[in-house]
Parts: C-alpha cells; sequence; structure tokens
C-alpha cells in the first residue's frame, strides 16, 4: 500500500472537483480534491530556542497565508500544524508520526541537526518531503533517499561549506597564519560534525578537540583541555545564546589566542574581549523579499536567525507541488530542485499567483527568496556565500566574500 500512495494521486482537471477515491493508511499524499493541503512544522517552541522557534512558526505560517491568498496549491487551501520538538529527537519522531496521521504531505524542520538526522529516515519511509531551514550537518547531505529519490533538502547550506570558510581564517596567511588550532564545539550533532569538516579542511595541526556543554557551572576544565597544547588560533563552534557562559570563563581567565567563530554570533554589543576575533559568517545581504517579511511581522523584528529560511521552505515546497500538478510528498521531492533555480522566470516572496499563472502557461520557474538565491543542488541544499568578518575597534568589517565558484573548487582560490 506505501508504494501505491506513493504514485499521483490529486490530478489537475478531475471533473465536477470530485473527490479522489480515499487510500486507507495513504500517506504523504493528498487523496481529497476538497481536502487542504497540510504541512507541519517542528521546531522549538519553548525552552532555550523558544524565541528562535516562534519566529520560524510566524515565518512559515505568513508563507501559507501569502499562498492561501493567491488561492491555494491547485485551489486548496495550505494549512500548517507546528508542534514543540523541545529539541528532543526522540520526542520529535513521535510528535511527527501524529502529523504524518494527520495527513501532512511535507515538513518544514528540525531546526536543530540533532532533531533532523532522527526526523528524516521517518519522513523518507512515509514519502513525506523534509526542509529544514537551519539543520547544517553535513552528515544530511546523504541523508533521505528512499525509491530513488531525496525526501530531505534544506534552505541553509551544509557546514561542509561554513568549515572551509572558518579553516581559511585560520590557517590561511593571509589572515592568522595559524600552525596549531583547537577546536572548540557545543556538545551536539552541530558540533561534532562541524569540528569533524573543519579537521577535513586544515592543513594546520589540530592540537585539541574539546566539546562543551553550555548547561554546567564551570568551563575550567573545558578551557584547560582547549589551551592544553598552547594553539595559535581556536575554532569555536556554537550557536547564539548558547556561547555565553564559555566565553564569558575564557575573558576572566589567563588564556589568549584568536578565536574564529562560527556563523551567527557577532549581533548586538561586542564584549571588549571579541576584539582581533573573526567569524566566517553567512552572507548578510538582505533582499527585498526578507524586508517585505519583516515589515509585515513588525511585531517580532529583528527576526531570529534563519527565519527567512523558514519561509522559504515552505514556499518552495507549494512551488513544486504546484509545478508538478500533484499534490504529495513524492511530487515535492521530484520537482523542487527545478523550481529552485535554473533559468526560468524569477518567483520572489508572495507571488504564488504569478506561480499559479506561469505553471498553467507552461513556463520554468526560478525561485529567488527571502533567503536569497537558493540554486539548490542534486543533493537539495544550496551553496551560500560567506563572509570572513573581523572585529576591529570594537566594530565587525568585513573582509572577504567567499561566494559559490569559492566552494565549488574546493576552496583553493
Amino acid at each position: 500500500m506505501k508504494d501505491a500512495c506513493r504514485r499521483r494521486t490529486v490530478l489537475r482537471g478531475i471533473a465536477g472537483g470530485a473527490a479522489v477515491a480515499s487510500l486507507s493508511g495513504c500517506i504523504g499524499a493528498v487523496t481529497d480534491s476538497n481536502q487542504p493541503v497540510k504541512f507541519g512544522l517542528i521546531t522549538p517552541l519553548s525552552g532555550q530556542l523558544e524565541r528562535v522557534g516562534t519566529h520560524h512558526k510566524r515565518t512559515v505560517e505568513q508563507a501559507a497565508a501569502d499562498i492561501n491568498r493567491a488561492g491555494g496549491i491547485d485551489g486548496r487551501e495550505v494549512e500548517v500544524s507546528a508542534v514543540d520538538s523541545e529539541l528532543d529527537p526522540e520526542k520529535s519522531v513521535e510528535k511527527f508520526g501524529s502529523l504524518v496521521d494527520s495527513g501532512i504531505v511535507g515538513l518544514v524542520g528540525g531546526l536543530t541537526s540533532g532533531v533532523s538526522m532522527a526526523l528524516v529516515p521517518e519522513a523518507a519511509d512515509a514519502g513525506v518531503m523534509t526542509v529544514s531551514p537551519s539543520s547544517t550537518s553535513p552528515q544530511l547531505t546523504d541523508a533521505g533517499r528512499s525509491d530513488g529519490r531525496k525526501y530531505f533538502g534544506r534552505t541553509v547550506s551544509s557546514d561542509a561549506i561554513q568549515a572551509a570558510a572558518m579553516a581559511k581564517v585560520m590557517h590561511s596567511s593571509q589572515y592568522l597564519g595559524a600552525e596549531s588550532v583547537a577546536l572548540l564545539s557545543i556538545d551536539n550533532s552541530f558540533g561534532a560534525g562541524l569540528a569533524q569538516a573543519q579537521r577535513s579542511n586544515l592543513d594546520a595541526d589540530v592540537v585539541a578537540d574539546v566539546r562543551y556543554d553550555p548547561s554546567v557551572s564551570s568551563f575550567d576544565d573545558v578551557l584547560a583541555e582547549t589551551f592544553a597544547n598552547d594553539p595559535d588560533a581556536v575554532g569555536f563552534t556554537s550557536v547564539s545564546g548558547q556561547e555565553h557562559g564559555i566565553l564569558d570563563a575564557y575573558a576572566q581567565s589567563e588564556y589568549e589566542a584568536p578565536w574564529v567563530f562560527s556563523a551567527g554570533m557577532f549581533g548586538g554589543e561586542l564584549p571588549s574581549f571579541y576584539e582581533g576575533f573573526y567569524s566566517a559568517s553567512l552572507s548578510s545581504t538582505r533582499t527585498d523579499g526578507y524586508f517585505d517579511i519583516a515589515q509585515r511581522l513588525s511585531d517580532i523584528t529583528p527576526l531570529a536567525s534563519y527565519s527567512e529560511n523558514a519561509y522559504d521552505a515552505l514556499f518552495l515546497m507549494a512551488m513544486a507541488a504546484e509545478q508538478a500538478g500533484e499534490i504529495s510528498g513524492t511530487a515535492i521531492a521530484d520537482t523542487i530542485q527545478s523550481v529552485s533555480g535554473g533559468s526560468g522566470h524569477t518567483i520572489s516572496v508572495g507571488e504564488f499567483d504569478r506561480v499559479r499563472s506561469l505553471v498553467e502557461a507552461g513556463r520554468e520557474l526560478n525561485y529567488r527568496g527571502a533567503s536569497g538565491p537558493l540554486d539548490l543542488t542534486a543533493d537539495l541544499e544550496p551553496l551560500s556565500s560567506y563572509l570572513i568578518q573581523h572585529v576591529e575597534d570594537g566594530s565587525v568589517v568585513s573582509l572577504e566574500l567567499l561566494n559559490r565558484q569559492f566552494f565549488q573548487s574546493g576552496g583553493d582560490q
């Protein structure tokens, strides 16, 4: 029955709007022409990342509202069911099962790589397309494959890209020229994945590879291990909001070395001890679509990290379903790359009315979203540009833009 459910189940032009015959237990497809198109969102709506998850929920809901304002997907209204991941992979899988039972064809999530790693096999088995706005683990590049197609994509680049940018800062004579490097990473799948990717990109000797728990009461042992071999630089992987404890402890210690931060941690007022620190940050050029969303959601601006990517995740899946002429996870998986880039007609934020008219005219689509041009690869992930940034006299200065070509050439430019 699962294979039957993955075949085309909703076609354009059903006479008189008659419902498609129901398939008992069918998942990953809309089986009634009068049903709404259901998508799920799994994101933290409580705990340390509640603000981020709540902002993602708002932008996904905005995407659904924009699609519905244009008449929905193939005339069917889009509904989004959001559940709290609690940052717990096992609970997320359990809640995903309930979303599948409710009839979702696509999922936005997870926010963290650990949750996405747990969800992806379940989603692929169910034939539900999953697009993460913020899970960056390199392990996810090959995840979610089933029956010759890929059911997992993302609107943010793999950490393999970020790792190449961080490694350049650390070992290149243009920047730090470090001969020895300590890697200090948050103790989760994101931290482990980025540390491993940095190792594969570094020419310098890695003299320490340490994990830290942001919830502990003392970081003395972690710092002692990190600086035991007197590294020339520290490659630091964390996420905004979970870096303060370890950095405050460093500021009060006797250790001294330049740090290279992962993306997203240069924001707001910079502590004085950040002077001379670097970051490999996602290019922060804002699109017109981003400002459009930020204006409409002015009650929560500035938007939390990757909120625009969450909008793009849902909008892109909806475009894929409309282009395919079929509302199913399988159809979205087969079509999503083709509508994300190429030479088709440009679609921007909120322009779902143009999606429909162009599809009806038999035209190709090219989505340039709130997070920028996506141009998904065959692995259904973008190659984003990164900025090398440096703290100078208390301000963040952008030094170099590493674009798509840099990463396509293996970081040898």
